[in-house]
């Protein structure tokens, strides 16, 4: 049950109330996902139980002609089926997963012996079946101060029933256990009646809220930089399942807040899918701020790393240079040069319903690089250049390329004299396209990694844009090959009857 448990509270978890703080990104688990989840998790569970070992069992009975101590061993599923489980919400509390009709088989091995007039001990198998069995336990999620969910449930929060118990004994003197197997049947019934409830919810108070406290809520996009994930405040509960989440790009080691609002992400109906990520400007924009202040953006250009098949050549006697700033030839001819870029701001990112936009402000640095290594300044130019980007899914990260738009020149300051800048504009085109736009495409092919879940992947996502926020909608399929929950097959559950 745990592993089933476990599975439906990580998916809310990462995938609209007044807010004190808006979030940058927000999930929604519709009624068809939390149906989906609900089918998965009846496969879950049939493996989980299937898997539980019963620990032997002992008692006594008065027949009528004496008092017989029996003993049950060896005990082991052999069928158990759920043809009805649901996933339900509950405002303002959490979900109630419930389950009925219910049916589980049981063999194993009896003995008995019978004290009266003329002892009598016997030995054989037998064969137990539960029908009609229901369950329904009501998990109450919130938040902790780390933005992890939290998990808890009450025996209030719990009903178990078992409808009927038929115990089926084999071999020996059928005339004689056939006296008390109706007294072994109530015993076994009452006490999954008493028990089950304790262990499920001892599973969700320890196993299922170790294993939330353990979610991972940051992930990596590159060496220096993470996104957090934490929610911002409790889940929310009406027809859907609705997460809020920080969704920032940090610096590793330094959380310090980017210096931008968070769009507002309104209020949408759709349920047409089973998730729908929203991811807003902010999300981006926090991203170019690392990345920024991490140096991601400074390049130095030298004829070392130019594409050879650019046929483009720094050397100041060289026809391209040489055309464009005479000068240089004069000057220094003859010699190559280096070409500086950095960005002096963050890259800012605009999303509206017709494109996703962004500018890139920075500096253009010429200089010579002498004999000797040492380098001799040119000139200084101010660039800002626009892109728009074409979004994308690469398994489970929002992927993006980008395409130049324009660039507009700006002279900052020059040693050469009568320096001229408009001439200059169209090698700056080609020095974006061949480098610039790589540097954000090379980070675009990797993609900032939306939460995702083990034995899942998204099916047939489909991106729709609005103002300061992209929405992502999803179908899931589960795989239940990717990875194995290693913990719950090493250690199967043991189950007390009496």
């Amino acid at each position: 049950m745990a592993t089933y448990l476990t599975l439906i509270i990580i998916a809310g978890s990462f995938l609209c109330s007044s807010l004190a703080v808006n979030p940058g990104f927000q999930a929604r688990i519709t009624p068809t996902g939390l149906q989906f989840l609900s089918e998965v998790g009846i496969q879950e569970l049939k493996d989980e139980i299937s898997k539980a070992t019963i620990p032997d069992q002992s008692g006594s009975a008065d027949v009528g002609i004496g008092t017989i101590d029996y003993s049950i061993s060896n005990i082991h599923v052999t069928s158990f089926d759920i043809p009805s489980a649901s996933i339900s919400t509950v405002t303002d509390v959490g979900l109630t997963v419930s389950a009925s009709g219910l049916s589980l088989s049981l063999h194993g091995d009896w003995h008995y012996k019978l004290h009266g007039f003329i002892p009598v001990s016997d030995s054989g198998s037998f064969d137990i079946s539960m029908s009609s069995v229901s369950i329904s336990i009501t998990i109450e999620i919130g938040v902790d101060s780390t933005g992890r969910p939290t998990v808890y449930s009450s025996s209030s929060d719990c009903q178990f029933s078992v409808g009927s118990v038929d115990v089926d004994l084999h071999g020996g003197a059928s005339w004689l256990y056939n006296l008390f197997d109706d007294q072994i049947a109530d015993k076994i019934k009452d006490a999954m009646n008493d028990e089950v409830c304790k262990i499920v919810i001892q599973e969700v108070n320890t196993d299922l809220a170790e294993e939330v406290a353990n979610i991972q809520i940051v992930a990596s996009i590159s060496d220096d930089a993470e996104i957090d994930y934490s929610l911002v405040t409790s889940p929310i509960f009406n027809v859907s399942l609705t997460t809020l989440h920080k969704g920032e790009v940090y610096q590793k080691g330094n959380h310090t807040e980017a210096p931008y609002e968070i769009p507002t992400i309104p209020s949408d109906p759709d349920q047409s899918k089973m998730v729908f990520m929203w991811m807003t400007d902010y999300v981006a924009n926090s991203a170019g701020y690392v990345l920024q202040n991490t140096g991601f953006f400074q390049y130095n250009v030298t004829q070392d790393n130019i594409p050879p098949s650019s046929k483009i050549s720094l050397n100041t006697s060289q026809f391209a240079v040489e055309f464009l700033i005479p000068q240089l030839s004069k000057l220094y001819p003859d010699m190559m040069m280096q070409i500086n870029l950095n960005t002096t701001q963050p890259p800012s990112v605009s999303i509206t319903p017709d494109q996703v936009g962004a500018a890139v402000t920075g500096d253009i640095a010429a200089y010579v690089i002498q004999p000797n290594k040492t380098l001799t300044y040119l000139f200084t130019l101010e660039s800002t250049m626009k892109v728009s980007a074409k979004l994308g899914f690469k398994r489970t990260s929002l992927t993006w390329n980008s395409s130049f738009i324009s660039v507009d020149l700006t002279l900052l300051r020059t040693a050469i004299e009568d320096f001229k800048v408009d001439q200059l504009k169209a090698t700056l085109q080609l020095a974006c396209k061949l480098y610039i736009i790589p540097k954000i495409n090379e980070l675009g092919a990797v993609g900032i990694p939306v939460p995702s879940f083990d034995k899942y992947s998204l099916q047939n996502p489909q991106i729709t844009q609005g103002k300061g926020f992209i929405k992502i909608g999803t179908d899931m399929v589960y795989n239940p090959l990717w990875q194995t929950r290693a913990k719950s097959y090493r250690n199967p559950k043991k189950i007390s009857v009496v």
